[in-house]
């Protein structure tokens, strides 16, 4: 890829005009400029509201029929370099709106695309709904899903301590989304100096480089190559 361009494309479910999903969706992409930034790296951002798409949403999973409006929506997912989701939580699980767009969507839309998973809620009860209901869905989409995920309670937008360790974890995901996808992209230096250098090497005990090439995505999922937790139990 011969540009320095990543588009980040934030799919959220806001059900308000003024909601924190929309307000973290918001912060999220904001780290992702500034990562690009510090990288060199231009990052251009885009959003979906699908409290917008409701209706289409509903008609397609009931007639199977995709209205323009949906369409096109699917279209910019599968455009985009990375993509940001981010949903309200209810009764520990996301509202059925936002689960509803990656269910309907083709399932070669994410196929080897950054994703970062978000979610807000009342309380952080509710802090391991992206982690067990989206991760898992969006890792059957093909989409390569960054380590952190970010939650935002309430107390996390009252409070200093709160919001310090927010904003924390949306600085760690933001620049883990764009290290990822300039990879994927092809983006030399996108991931920053330290993730550039561990992917020509690996690096043993206490960080010291080994000299091996460090495992792609597909031989670090390779079946024969993960060792069995059994044997990591004996030290």
């Amino acid at each position: 890829m011969s540009t320095r361009t990543i588009t980040v494309l934030a799919v959220t479910t806001s059900l308000s005009e003024d909601s924190s999903t929309l307000k973290l969706s918001d912060r999220i992409l904001a780290e992702a400029v500034s990562a690009g930034e510090s990288t060199g790296v231009t990052v251009r951002t885009e959003t979906i509201n699908i409290r917008s798409l409701a209706s289409a949403l509903t008609d397609m999973a009931l007639t199977g029929f995709r209205s323009e409006a949906l369409d096109e929506a699917y279209s910019r997912v599968a455009a985009a370099d990375a993509i940001v989701t981010v949903t309200p939580v209810y009764k520990v699980a996301p509202v059925g709106l936002h689960t509803l767009f990656w269910q309907l969507i083709d399932e070669k839309s994410l196929v080897g695309k950054a994703v970062l998973i978000a979610s807000t809620g009342g309380t952080p009860r509710h802090s391991q709904a992206g982690e067990t209901a989206l991760r898992p869905m969006l890792s059957y989409l093909k989409g390569i899903v960054v380590p952190t995920t970010v939650f935002a309670a309430t107390d996390d937008w009252g409070s200093i301590e709160g919001g310090r360790s927010l904003t924390a974890r949306v600085r760690q995901a933001g620049e883990e989304l764009i290290g990822l996808a300039g990879d994927l992209s092809g983006i030399a230096g996108a991931s920053g100096p330290a993730r550039a250098d561990a992917a020509s090497t690996s690096t043993g005990e206490f960080g010291r480089a080994t000299g091996r090439r460090a495992p792609s995505i597909d031989e670090e999922f390779d079946p024969e190559r993960i060792t069995p937790f059994a044997q990591l139990l004996e030290g």
